[in-house]
C-alpha cells in the first residue's frame, strides 16, 4: 500500500513543480503578454496549461500518480498488491522471448508416445515433447471415452522429456476440469 501511496504522492509533487517551473519559464519567453488585460492572460494561462499536460513528461507523470493512486487505494482496500503495468509488460515480453527462444531450441514438434500399462492398475503413459497446457493434478482427462487422472508427472530423456502417467478415476470421483485427449495413430 505505502509503495502505491509514495508513487502517486511523488508523481503529483513532480508535476505540480514542473508545472510552476514551465509556467515560470514559458511566461518570460511571452513578455509582450504582460501589458495585455487579464482576459487575454487567461486565455494565455489555459493553452499553456494545456502545452504542459500534453508534454511526454507531463503524460507519463499523470499516467504513474494516477497508477499510484489506485494501486494504493487496491492495496487498502482488499490488501493486495496489483504489480505497475509498465513493470509488467516488460515481464510479459520477456516470457514471450523466452517461449519463443524455447520453442526454436525445442525443434520441430514430433507426436507423443501413448501405451497402456499392462495390469489391473489401469494406467495409461503419454510421452511428450512439450509440457500440455493446463494439465495439473486436478484435472480429469478423457481418452477414448474413459476418465483419467494425472497420477504423476515423470522426466525422461530424450527428444520427448515429460512423461504422463494417468490413472482410471473410480466411479463418483470428482471432476473439476476435463481434457480430451485423442492418442496419436500407432504406427
Amino acid at each position: 500500500m505505502l509503495s502505491g501511496a509514495l508513487e502517486c504522492a511523488v508523481s503529483f509533487l513532480l508535476l505540480i513543480l514542473g508545472y510552476i517551473h514551465f509556467i515560470v519559464i514559458r511566461t518570460h519567453q511571452m513578455q509582450a503578454a504582460a501589458e495585455a488585460n487579464e482576459g487575454t492572460q487567461l486565455y494565455f494561462l489555459v493553452v499553456l496549461t494545456i502545452q504542459y499536460a500534453l508534454h511526454p513528461g507531463s503524460l507519463s507523470g499523470l499516467y504513474l500518480g494516477g497508477e499510484g493512486a489506485f494501486r494504493g487505494w487496491a492495496a487498502f482496500l482488499t490488501d493486495e498488491v496489483i504489480p505497475s503495468l509498465p513493470l509488467k509488460l516488460v515481464v510479459y515480453i520477456q516470457d514471450w522471448l523466452r517461449e519463443r527462444r524455447e520453442a526454436a531450441a525445442a525443434g520441430p514438434d514430433i507426436p507423443d508416445l501413448f501405451e497402456r500399462v499392462s495390469g489391473e492398475s489401469g494406467e495409461i503413459r503419454i510421452t511428450t515433447q512439450k509440457p500440455k497446457d493446463g494439465w495439473r493434478a486436478s484435472l480429469t482427462v478423457v481418452v477414448e471415452g474413459e476418465f483419467y487422472g494425472i497420477a504423476r508427472v515423470e522426466s525422461a530423456t530424450g527428444s520427448r522429456a515429460l512423461v504422463y502417467v494417468l490413472r482410471r478415476l473410480p466411479a463418483g470421483s470428482v471432476m473439476r476440469g476435463m481434457y480430451r485427449y485423442d492418442p496419436p495413430a500407432q504406427e
